[in-house]
């Protein structure tokens, strides 16, 4: 059994990562060739990346990694955003997921130890999103697919619970 700290902000996280996956693959699926699909399509490739590692932590931990019907339709709203809209998005949302950073830090902390590896992933996987979205908000779109080629290529082959 996990600390209530831990177990509360991990299934967060799980529907975190859901939504993200969900609203990110809506968007990137519309943008065609516009160069802001260096950002929401690279956010989306990152999520698809995290599912198998997210899977094998929720399955160590005993937690569901599927999304509830809420997480679902806000997914699904935040995917269709207007295209005229997503700057505003990323305005909204850069600052919140900078203060979830310290959220997911408190998480990690209540953790497993038997789950380090993993947890710093978790950190790692969300600073990334943070610098993409830097990126993303100065306009500067094609020094986003380095950024997630270089998270990849740390990760692709790590065993997160060895």
């Amino acid at each position: 059994m996990y600390s209530a700290e831990f177990s509360k902000g991990f299934d967060y996280e799980l529907q975190n990562r859901q939504f993200a996956l969900i609203s990110m693959s809506g968007v990137a699926r519309r943008l065609g060739r516009d160069p802001q699909v260096a950002f929401w399509g690279g956010y989306s490739e990152l999520e698809r990346f995290n599912v198998p590692r997210y899977e094998q932590a929720a399955r160590k931990w005993g937690m569901n990694t599927e999304p509830t019907a809420w997480t679902k339709a806000r997914g699904s709203l935040v995917g269709a955003t207007p295209k005229f809209m997503l700057r505003s998005l990323l305005k909204f949302a850069y600052p919140r997921t900078v203060k979830y950073l310290d959220d997911l830090r408190r998480v990690r902390g209540a953790g497993p130890g038997d789950g380090r590896k993993f947890l710093d992933y978790m950190i790692d996987q969300e600073v990334v999103q943070i610098e993409m979205m830097r990126l993303a908000l100065n306009q500067r779109f094609s020094e986003i697919a380095p950024e997630l080629e270089s998270f990849f290529r740390r990760y692709e082959n790590e065993d997160l619970f060895s």
